[in-house]
């Protein structure tokens, strides 16, 4: 994978190329990979890229570019380059070069520090402007490309040293980092909260968020500037719903277009909904109008019959429609834990993806298929279908009518009040009477709606000393205009939970050889789906009706025909998986916790919780049991090993290591 590393003012020139080298390949960088180091005054740049990644259709065969003044580094695939060339040339800026990282620079002789606003793709990158004495980094709003900073003192000179490199790891590499670990953002990993800020586990490295620009002038403070939020809903009235199909077919079929690999064949990770499915059938309609001799190759999982899983029949009708063939994974062949003791200790940070397995498999069958760039239909769910909140909606406006209506089609009827309450009364209820009901339920919170409750397991005193719950409130984005179901939207679209998902599976994706892009996430798709009016996201027992619309003559009536229940459900292999595998691992290394000598978790709580789990019991934190096993498996690795100064700062756990050692 790319990898990209800056050391700006301070001790830039302190680091020798060996210091470097350490740094980058402690991101993953291979010896097989091109390296490139560029000093300048002030600064330092370093990158390392895969050969693959040297395609034009990649980041490109440029390293570190430099033009009079200015210099950037790059991990990025730039798309609409057309445009963006027209727009350049209005504002009288040439190009030098045709890669990623040209293109960034000259957005940003154009722009300024305000160039990631008019570049879309998925990049992250470091430019250095020697004039101006400026650094300017970014990171695009989906956050594939993950990028993280340091400041560290400069032996008191007062002019402090800027570390960005591509993983926090990379971040701590260099001589003289504090690896000092921040017990509070570890329990928030461990209890499966939303988290949200810029903080990680290490107290000296913040996390660039997704959307977001950062910029420094000389020694003046660095700023923090966000070049990308979602933009509100529209009021003004939106076009019919048969011209808005029309538009939003064109949009994807240009979004995939601009996604596709322009020297080899693409693949798609295609499922048996209707998100997946739109991008395969946008693709392969661009291709079919190119007159390409490239395909668009699905890449998809089995599951048995029985299984709510399966979409077998679905794929292959999908798939036959555009006289493709499928390659199969077998669900039972792709292991839910892989020896995770040994992935939690090239882990840079305590968060685990449950799905990092089931990713890498789909990344395996695309280098399978001789492809480099995966598509999926990630921005499906989050753009044009909604949950059950906008019955809140309807109750809050008096359209008790429709309400009724709406609860009934739904199949709700029977369900009885508590769920009524849930998605009805419970999101208009305001904070002070959420937290007034905790009283009344003897302590257990009512949360607001999209907020998540600590598992039993994580420690009262701990969770109220390090304010847990109001943290994950106060990182959370603020959106309080709008209805309801367009809040939700925005939330989806702005919570830095997101970026921080995405961009651990680009990264296991990268691992395995391949480039995942995702053609629904694009501004062009976002601003048309943002303007439609929510009866076309869901309404009665259909979910989804524009982008089904629009997918009309693409794909089969029956796949685009409305459904009686959801396909695709992957609980039953996350809760089969865990439940076989779970209480094993605890057996074996819960006996000594290193979270519990923290102060994080009551382990007997939390074994507890495992062995009702195991036993069939349904758990509304089932996934935190997962997340706690993860973060104590890292803990295990990291300050097992003796290198963090937790040791010294927290006696028990300094007891628990020896234990164990």
């Amino acid at each position: 994978m790319s990898v990209i590393l800056a050391v700006i003012g301070g001790e830039s020139a302190a680091f020798d190329d060996a210091s470097l080298y350490r740094a980058l390949t402690a991101m993953r960088a291979s010896s097989d990979d091109r390296f490139a180091i560029w000093r300048g005054t002030g600064a330092t740049l370093a990158v390392a890229r895969h050969a693959w990644e040297m395609s034009p259709s990649f980041s490109g065969d440029a390293l570190v570019v430099t033009d009079g003044d200015l210099a950037v580094v790059a991990d990025a695939s730039v798309y609409y380059c057309d445009d963006l060339r027209a727009a350049l040339a209005r504002a009288h800026v040439g190009l030098t070069g045709t890669s990623a990282s040209h293109l960034i620079l000259a957005a940003y002789r154009a722009w300024g520090a305000d160039c990631a606003a008019h570049l879309e793709g998925d990049f992250s990158f470091v430019i250095w402007d020697a004039l101006t004495h400026t650094v300017v980094a970014a990171r695009d709003f989906s956050g594939k490309r993950t990028l993280y900073y340091s400041e560290r003192s400069s032996g008191g000179s007062g002019n402090e040293t800027l570390v960005l490199a591509s993983t926090a790891g990379g971040a701590l590499a260099l001589p003289g980092a504090n690896a000092a670990l921040d017990f509070t953002v570890i329990a928030e990993t461990a209890a499966g909260l939303w988290g949200g800020s810029a903080e990680t586990c290490y107290e000296a490295v913040r996390v660039l968020q997704g959307g977001q620009t950062l910029a420094r002038m000389d020694d003046a403070p660095m700023r923090l500037l966000r070049h990308w939020s979602p933009p509100a809903a529209s009021t003004r009235e939106a076009p019919p719903f048969e011209e808005a199909a029309i538009e939003l077919r064109k949009l994807v079929v240009r979004a995939a277009s601009e996604r596709l690999d322009t020297e080899a064949d693409t693949s798609i990770w295609l499922s048996g909904g209707w998100d997946s499915p739109a991008v395969f059938a946008a693709g392969a309609s661009a291709l079919d109008a190119q007159h390409s001799t490239h395909r668009l190759l699905p890449v998809s999982i089995s599951y048995p019959e029985g299984d709510p899983g399966r979409e077998d029949e679905l794929i292959r009708e999908i798939a036959a429609r555009w006289s493709a063939d499928v390659h199969w994974l077998d669900i039972r062949s792709i292991p839910f834990f892989d020896n995770p003791a040994e992935r939690a200790a090239v882990r840079d940070e305590p968060f685990a993806h449950p799905f990092e397995m089931w990713h890498r498999s789909l990344a395996r069958g695309t280098r399978a298929t001789n492809s480099r760039v995966a598509l999926e239909g990630v921005g499906g769910d989050q753009l044009f279908q909604v949950s059950e909140v906008y019955l809140a909606d309807l109750l809050r406006t008096g359209r008790l009518t429709t309400l009724a209506r709406e609860w009934k089609s739904k199949g709700m009827s029977g369900s009885g009040f508590r769920n009524f309450f849930r998605w009805a009364i419970q999101p208009n209820l305001p904070h002070l009477a959420l937290s007034a009901a905790r009283v009344l339920r003897n302590g257990r919170p009512l949360l607001s709606y999209l907020e998540r409750s600590l598992p039993p397991w994580i420690d009262s005193r701990f969770a109220r000393v390090h304010s847990l719950e109001e943290r994950d409130r106060l990182n959370a984005p603020r959106i309080t205009r709008g209805a309801r179901a367009d809040r939700e939207t925005a939330w989806y679209l702005s919570h830095q939970y997101f970026p921080r998902v995405f961009g651990a599976v680009s990264t296991f994706a990268k691992d395995e050889g391949v480039e995942i892009r995702s053609p629904l996430y694009d501004k062009r798709v976002i601003e048309l789906a943002l303007t439609r009016p929510r009866e076309e996201r869901s309404s009665g027992a259909e979910t989804k009706k524009l982008l089904r619309a629009a997918m009309r003559g693409l794909l089969p009536d029956s796949i685009l025909a409305p459904r009686t229940k959801r396909t695709g459900v992957t609980e039953g292999y996350f809760a089969r998986s865990m439940r076989e595998q779970l209480p094993v691992m605890v057996d074996a290394f819960f006996e000594h916790s290193l979270l519990e000598a923290a102060g994080v978790i009551d382990a007997l709580t939390f074994r507890r919780a495992v062995g009702e789990y195991a036993r069939g019991v349904q758990s509304n934190f089932s996934a935190s049991l997962y997340f706690t096993l993860q973060t104590e498996l890292w803990l295990r690795s990291h300050v097992g090993a003796g290198t963090s100064s937790a040791l010294k700062e927290t006696p028990s756990l300094r007891t628990a290591v020896r234990a164990e050692q």
